[in-house]
């Protein structure tokens, strides 16, 4: 006798110790499971089919609680109710304080129902099962969900399946939060990022105005040089072009890109305007790769014309020099738009001499203003945009003109 029972009390030790074990099993499994949910409904779907799966219950739902309707929501489910993956079969919603999982919601404490038939709390929803367990899921000490999990067999439910389940609601509410914390934190960013960009282009939009007084005023220079000349012809040819190019400034600068065509066309009326204005001092030679579609490429409005002016006023007509030519290449090379505005004129060296040494020097902002706005393009936008600017030389390394190449990632 004393042999037996001391055999039945080691077997219940092991017994309890087995028990013991599983159930630590469970709850890491349950732990490490819910590690890679990003989501909410990922961590509540990973709850509702892993307790299936690794405590062999039947059935499975998850309930998050309404606050404005104050009723508790089907989210998750594994079993009857879930017949296709992360989908609900008609999902009931359950006011709170009504029913098992309403009264546990109302209490915020787990209950574990033996036979449900004497229960009149028991709400059927796809079938009747026996055995029912309820455990809620607390954030800030409130009941934000519900686990429960029922089964055909009365009393299926022992201790150790509702040790489980708080452990698991415990981990679940902990995974909810981070995971709040974590969208809000992203939704902040987004927003800090959204503030900034809004910042950013609208700086952006000033810059580009900036732009319109600039030739406006290099313009009416020339308009009023034709009439002091009383040349009543070319004032008026000037000024139709002149118009021309307003408009289609003023049509560009309302967009933060436009088509390389537009662009190209508001250069070359700009460029005629100047060969008017200089009694034709210069060439221009504008070329365009074949390969490139001037209706599809867009680009920054305005952002190259400071360089054609500079090139035009600071490289060609400050001397005579033999055959002053511009030239404008645009390619396509390895994914990038690249232009090249070079000229054969003084060099920038000279340039400076000459300017520091003149009391009527025109003072250009346009490059100054036309590096700002790159530089919030490519916060914006990450165009890795940029401009380059080289001297060029002769055979004997004289000055021979400047190199401007502006290039950028083809949207």
């Amino acid at each position: 006798m004393v042999k037996n029972g001391r055999h039945n009390q080691a077997d219940q030790e092991r017994k309890a110790l087995e028990e013991e074990l599983e159930t630590e099993r469970a709850i890491n499994f349950f732990a490490i499971s819910l590690i890679d949910q990003t989501t909410v409904e990922e961590v509540l779907w990973d709850v509702a089919k892993n307790c299936i799966a690794r405590l062999n219950f039947v059935d499975c739902v998850v309930y998050l609680r309404d606050e404005k309707r104050n009723v508790l929501v089907q989210k998750a489910a594994h079993g009857p109710k879930n017949p296709r993956s992360f989908e609900i079969f008609q999902p009931i919603e359950i006011p709170i304080g009504q029913g098992i999982v309403g009264s546990v919601a109302q209490t915020g404490r787990a209950e574990m129902i033996g036979d449900t038939s004497q229960d009149p709390r028991y709400i059927r929803d796809d079938d009747i099962r026996y055995s029912e367990i309820t455990v809620p899921i607390m954030l800030d000490d409130e009941v934000a969900g519900i686990i429960d999990a029922e089964h055909p067999e009365k009393h299926f439910f022992q201790p150790r399946h509702l040790h489980i389940l708080t452990s698991i609601a415990r981990l679940c509410a902990q995974k909810i939060r981070r995971v709040q914390i974590e969208q809000a934190y992203r939704q902040t960013e987004r927003q800090l990022l959204e503030n900034n960009k809004r910042i950013a282009e609208t700086k952006l939009m000033a810059l580009r105005m900036q732009m319109n007084p600039h030739f406006v005023f290099n313009s009416l220079n020339a308009i009023n040089k034709f009439v002091l000349l009383n040349n009543v012809d070319e004032a008026s040819l000037y000024l139709t072009k002149f118009s021309r190019l307003m408009r289609q400034i003023m049509v560009n600068t309302q967009t933060e890109w436009v088509s390389l065509r537009h662009e190209l066309q508001a250069i070359e009326n700009y460029v005629e305007l100047e060969q008017m204005r200089s009694d034709h001092a210069f060439d221009v030679s504008l070329t365009v790769s074949k390969t490139l579609s001037l209706d599809t490429v867009q680009v920054p409005p305005l952002l190259i014309h400071p360089y054609v002016e500079n090139a035009i006023w600071h490289g060609l007509l400050p001397q005579k020099i033999e055959k002053p030519v511009l030239q404008i290449d645009c390619q396509q090379a390895a994914g990038f738009l690249v232009i090249c505005i070079a000229d054969n004129g003084i060099g920038r060296e000279a340039s400076r001499r000459m300017q520091v040494n003149s009391l009527t020097a025109h003072k250009s902002h346009g490059s100054r203003i036309a590096e700002e706005r790159l530089q919030i393009v490519n916060k914006i936008y990450g165009v890795d945009a940029r401009i380059d600017v080289a001297d060029l030389v002769d055979s004997v390394g004289a000055p021979a003109g400047t190199c401007v190449t502006f290039t950028m990632k083809l949207k």
